[in-house]
């Protein structure tokens, strides 16, 4: 019996379960939760750097754009809830002339509103409502399984294999994900021992509709630490007609291309640790300086991650050439974190530094444009990325943002012909940096 069928035995079988389960509940009468919210946003790339368009300095570039969104959750029964929830954002194309085409792609430049979904889910609980067995998550749903990231981290779903590239956008530290959760919490000693069983379907990274199978656990104390690991087995049930191998001719991505004696694959392993720590834990509840320090103040958190266990080297006499992974430090990322004292005047300042040891620039274009997960061309780049994030609530339905970074910002972009959305890090120098703002007020 191949992993396939497995699946769908399992599946199947697990299906059958929950029906039953749900049939059994008492039918009530619940009032269904209405919530939504709106933002704006706007910012500038002060410098940057697009290193495979003809015009690559990219300065004083004005972004802008905003979200709207409604969510409708309903308990249908004691143990099962339903969310449903979409989001609209209207798009202004970043790279709005290139060379002597500015007149070529005028219609496709038009600002235009992208609809996403955001919650399309139904969550079981199994066992008692105060002490839940299981919690069982189906659908469409925001996953986010380290709390103190702001901008940077978060790897395990947010990043690519081959290449080892990181993909992140402004106050969405987060994942959307399409698939299925089983989760368990214990109460162990002094904290609580959560981890979650997923299975997930690709529908923001290329390859679509490929399933990857997840494991992540967390022990948490708390106001003291928290250590979580993670793993992912990326693109492990390849279905459709999707590309599954390294070694394409970028030209002709049908052709296979044997690199030295070895068929790449999409196929990777990844592995995640991370540990923050609570500082006001130190101090007792009822201590001055505690009292001083905001809930979020003094902070400390990490995380490491390998994107791809497995080494793809090039012999290529040529280094500007290369294209292999030969190293496992180039697939490597680490991220540090510190909420820094605000003394309630912020309700979060957070300081966030990367390094990430690779010779290739922070690139998905050969993903998306050669359905082969190569690299872009080896060049000198900035290996540290930084962060500084700031939010201040205004009573509960009214927030303020704002962050300044070098970060891994891809800007979206209405036209989709090769050079005109690049799909690579425009802030890959040291000296690049952009910074925006954000009001959000929800309901």
């Amino acid at each position: 019996m191949n992993i396939v069928k497995v699946i769908q035995y399992y599946t199947v079988s697990g299906l059958l379960v929950v029906n039953a389960a749900i049939a059994g509940d008492t039918s009530q009468t619940y009032v269904p939760v209405v919530s939504g919210y709106a933002s704006f946003e706007a910012g500038k790339i002060v410098e940057g750097y697009s290193s495979v368009t003809s015009e690559p300095e990219v300065r004083r570039a004005w972004l802008e754009t905003g979200y709207v969104g409604l969510c409708i959750e309903a308990a249908v029964s004691k143990r099962l809830r339903v969310l449903v929830a979409g989001e609209a954002q209207p798009v202004i194309s970043f790279r709005r002339a290139e060379g002597n085409m500015n007149d070529a792609w005028t219609e496709a430049r038009q600002p235009r509103t992208v609809v996403v979904i955001k919650h399309g889910e139904a969550i079981y609980t199994i066992g008692s409502a105060d002490h839940p067995l299981l919690q069982v998550e189906a659908g469409f749903f925001p996953y986010k399984y380290n709390q103190e990231a702001r901008n940077l981290g978060e790897y395990l779903f947010r990043t690519y294999c081959y290449p080892a590239s990181i993909v992140n956008q402004f106050d969405k530290p987060y994942a959307d994900l399409v698939g299925f959760r089983v989760g368990n919490s214990l109460a162990a000693g002094p904290g609580c021992f959560h981890h979650d069983l997923l299975l997930t379907t690709s529908t923001n990274f290329w390859p679509f509709m490929n399933w990857s199978p997840s494991y992540l656990a967390d022990y948490s104390v708390p106001r003291l630490f928290t250590v979580g690991v993670g793993g992912q087995l990326w693109n492990l049930i390849k279905v459709g007609i999707n590309n599954s191998q390294v070694g394409k001719d970028p030209t002709s991505p049908t052709d296979p291309q044997v690199m030295n004696g070895k068929e790449f694959s999409f196929f990777g392993g990844k592995l995640m640790a991370r540990l923050s720590i609570d500082v006001k834990g130190l101090f007792r509840v009822d201590a001055p300086l505690a009292a001083m320090l905001g809930k979020e103040d003094l902070k400390l958190y990490g995380e490491a991650a390998i994107l791809g266990v497995k080494n793809y080297p090039d012999t290529t006499t040529d280094q500007a050439s290369q294209l292999g992974y030969d190293k496992l430090p180039w697939r490597l990322p680490v991220v540090v974190g510190i909420n820094l004292p605000a003394f309630k005047v912020l309700d979060v300042l957070n300081f966030e530094l990367e390094f990430q040891d690779s010779p290739y620039p922070n690139s998905i274009m050969r993903p998306v444009y050669n359905m082969a997960p190569l690299p872009a061309a080896r060049q000198r780049h900035a290996k540290f990325k930084w962060s500084v994030y700031a939010k201040k609530d205004i009573g509960p339905h009214v927030s303020l943002i704002f962050q300044v970074a070098r970060d891994h910002i891809m800007p979206l972009s209405t036209v989709t012909a090769t050079n005109f959305s690049d799909y690579t890090d425009v802030l890959l120098r040291n000296t690049d940096w952009w910074w925006t703002g954000k009001i959000w007020c929800g309901f």
